[in-house]
């Protein structure tokens, strides 16, 4: 027995999810690169430009993939070559992203440590250096699925042995490595910050407005990073466990029924979707967790209106005054 309402369902969410995802996404990177941009340039800052970039290439890329769908009926060398394209280049980008968000997370965690050697790392050259290298090294890494993706039976994907193999990669590199990292790092980030709190409050007791700077600072930050761990593992979780489960299955089922190829398609459809959620949230996670981000974006859209009535811009304050957070503060 099929369930009729799953695929009508699964064919409205890629019919008008992707482009939502697509739009809301491009421009809340767009606004990351520019107030960002506009900062004192930090090592921090670069990744998350950096992952800005690879999120906004990476929404782009699949949204097309999707909205316009290339059918491998043919089995040309043009449609081979469209099929490695698709899942080598959407994973590349992919990566590059997460890995621009984790190296982000621990330059947090060097900035705050307490020793200098660490520090020194958080600088914005080395950040360029890195950035070159995990761009270098996932071309190379993820090499193998330009190498093994095929079509069989006008069906472009991963198949049989390698099958289990990409399911495990994904798993590792998606669902496993990454929120780890984040968590650790994220952690450790925190308890820096409460040692840094510690060690500055009998120099700054008698100075009221100093300790609420450092106060701002460690819960703004402590924030923004809470709020990125939380909502990459919400949004990745779910995509390597229906690839495991599709991995599994066939070995405990000897025949899908039409009901539980929907429904497992379906799932697989709102795990896909989650992973552009991801990309997208950046930005909103962003305004949403830090006072000093939307005041920011907030001075940005006032200038911006300024500049199109002709009218005088306004500096931004909040980079001015010695006793509020500035923005190198806030996001270091």
């Amino acid at each position: 027995m099929s369930t009729p309402i799953l695929p009508i369902i699964q064919n409205q969410l890629n019919l008008y999810g992707y482009p939502i995802f697509l739009v809301l996404g491009n421009i809340g990177n767009i606004f990351i690169v520019i107030i960002f941009g506009q900062q004192r340039v930090n090592a921090c800052s670069t990744y998350l430009i950096s992952s800005a970039i690879a999120n906004s290439f990476y929404l782009t890329f699949n949204s097309f993939v999707q909205i316009f769908p290339f059918y491998y009926n043919d089995e040309s060398a043009r449609a081979f070559t469209l099929c490695k394209i698709r899942f080598y280049v959407s994973n590349v980008l992919g990566q590059i992203a997460k890995t621009m968000i984790v190296l982000a997370c621990i330059d947090r965690f060097m900035f705050t440590s307490s020793r200098a050697t660490f520090r020194a790392f958080s600088q914005p050259k080395r950040a360029k250096w890195l950035i070159f290298v995990a761009i270098i090294f996932w071309h190379i890494f993820a090499s193998h699925i330009a190498i093994m993706t095929t079509i069989i039976n006008k069906k472009c994907g991963t198949f049989g042995t390698y099958s289990t193999i990409y399911t495990i990669y994904s798993i590792i590199f998606v669902g496993l490595i990454p929120p780890i990292i984040l968590s650790i790092f994220g952690y450790s980030t925190y308890s820096h910050m409460r040692q840094i709190h510690t060690r500055v409050q009998p120099i700054v007791q008698n100075n009221r407005e100093g300790n609420v700077a450092m106060r701002r600072r460690d819960r703004e930050l402590l924030i923004i990073v809470i709020a990125e761990v939380f909502v990459y593992v919400v949004t990745t979780t779910l995509y390597p466990l229906v690839l495991l489960e599709m991995m599994i299955s066939p070995y405990v089922l000897s025949k899908k029924n039409i009901q539980y190829s929907q429904i497992e398609s379906f799932i697989f459809t709102i795990a896909f979707l989650l992973l552009f959620v991801n990309n997208t949230a950046p930005f909103y996670t962003y305004l949403i967790s830090s006072k000093s981000f939307r005041r920011d974006f907030k001075q940005l859209i006032i200038n911006g209106y300024r500049k199109i009535r002709r009218q005088p811009v306004a500096s931004n304050i909040s980079g001015t005054q010695h006793h509020t957070l500035t923005k190198k503060d806030t996001y270091i």
